[in-house]
C-alpha cells in the first residue's frame, strides 16, 4: 500500500540526494511519504503492549491507537481495490499533473500537464510510446513490480526493528479528530543509520476516533540529524513534513498529501534544500478486474478529452 513507502529513505536522504532523483511509484513513489505513518502505527503497537511505557493518563489514548493500529494493519492486507486518481507533484520549482490507474497487475500514470500547461503534441507522443512500450514487455513491468514488493518488505522489516521508537500521549482534539504528541523514546538505540533519524523527530498524529483511522500526522525534526557523523551529511534542525489521509468513498481511506520542507549538505558539502509537495484528488474506483491494458486505454481518453 501507499501508506507504507519508502521509510528507509527518510532515513537515507542524504545518501539518495547525492546519488539520484526521487523515484515516483505506487507503493515507494512519495519519497519520505507516509511511511512514517506506519513507523508511528508500529511504534504505537508497541506502547500499547509494553506497559513500562505507559502511564495511567494515557492509557485510554494507547488503547484508542491499538484500535487504529489494528485497523491500518486489517486494511493493508485487506483492501485490493483499484482506484483512478490525479497527482500534482510539486519539486525543485516544477509542478506536474498526472493521472495514474491502478490494476491488478500493478499501475500506470500518464503525465497531462507541466507548470499548468498542457502537453505538447511531441510530448503526449512520447507518453504514448512509453506506454506502449511499458504493455509490450510484461516481463520488464513485473520486474519493477517485484523490485517495489522487495523494498516494501525492507521497510516491514525495519519498522518491526524500530516499534520503540516513540512514546505517545493526548494532546488535543479538532473537530472529530483526536491528536496524540510522540515524542522520542530515550530507551530507543537506533540500529542503523537510517533509524538515526527517529531519535530526532516529534509531532502529533491525528486519528479518527469513530472509523479508527490515521489522518493527519504533523512533525518535524528537533535536532539536527548527522549521517555517519556528518561524513554524509546532515539535515538540519526545525524541517518539517506532514501527511494527510481521508475516506476517498466505500471506506477506502488513501493519502491526500505529503509535505516535506528540508534542508541540510549532501556529500561533499553540497547544500540540499528538500521542498516536496504531492497532493492525490479525484479518487474513482474501478473494476477489481482492470488490466494494464484498460488503464492505457482509460489514460489514453482522459488525455484527449
Amino acid at each position: 500500500m501507499r501508506r507504507l513507502a519508502t521509510l528507509d529513505r527518510f532515513g537515507r536522504l542524504i545518501e539518495l540526494r547525492s546519488m539520484r532523483h526521487m523515484r515516483r511509484a505506487r507503493i515507494l513513489r512519495c519519497g519520505y511519504s507516509i511511511a512514517i505513518v506506519g513507523l508511528l502505527i508500529a511504534s504505537v503497537v508497541f506502547a500499547a503492549n509494553n506497559p513500562q511505557l505507559e502511564s495511567e493518563p494515557n492509557s485510554n489514548a494507547n488503547q484508542l491507537v491499538k484500535e487504529v493500529v489494528q485497523r491500518e494493519l486489517n486494511a493493508q492486507t485487506d483492501d485490493r481495490s483499484l482506484w483512478r486518481y490525479e497527482e500534482v507533484s510539486q519539486q525543485e520549482g516544477t509542478t506536474k499533473l498526472l493521472e495514474v490507474v491502478e490494476t491488478k497487475e500493478g499501475e500506470i500514470h500518464r503525465l497531462l500537464a507541466i507548470n499548468g500547461k498542457p502537453l505538447s503534441a511531441k510530448q503526449r507522443q512520447a507518453e504514448d510510446n512509453r506506454i506502449r512500450n511499458l504493455l509490450a514487455d510484461p516481463e520488464q513491468f513485473q520486474k519493477k513490480q517485484k523490485d517495489l514488493k522487495q523494498d516494501a518488505e525492507q521497510e516491514r522489516r525495519l519498522l518491526k526493528m524500530l516499534p520503540q521508537a516513540f512514546l505517545f500521549e493526548h494532546d488535543a482534539t479538532r473537530g472529530k479528530l483526536e491528536g496524540l504528541k510522540f515524542t522520542p523514546n530515550p530507551k530507543f538505540n537506533p540500529p542503523s543509520r537510517e533509524a538515526e533519524v527517529f531519535h530526532h523527530m516529534e509531532g502529533t498524529i491525528w486519528v479518527d476516533p469513530e472509523q479508527k483511522r490515521l489522518a493527519e500526522l504533523d512533525g518535524r525534526l528537533t535536532t539536527e540529524v548527522k549521517f555517519w557523523h556528518g561524513v554524509l551529511g546532515h539535515l538540519d534542525e526545525g524541517g518539517t513534513f506532514s501527511v494527510k489521509q481521508t475516506d476517498v468513498g466505500a471506506g477506502h481511506w488513501e493519502m491526500t498529501l505529503l509535505d516535506v520542507r528540508m534542508d541540510g549538505k549532501a556529500l561533499f558539502f553540497k547544500t540540499i534544500a528538500v521542498r516536496e509537495r504531492e497532493i492525490y484528488s479525484h479518487f474513482e474506483p474501478l473494476p477489481d478486474n482492470t488490466t494494464l491494458k484498460n488503464a492505457a486505454e482509460i489514460l489514453k481518453v482522459s488525455a484527449s478529452s
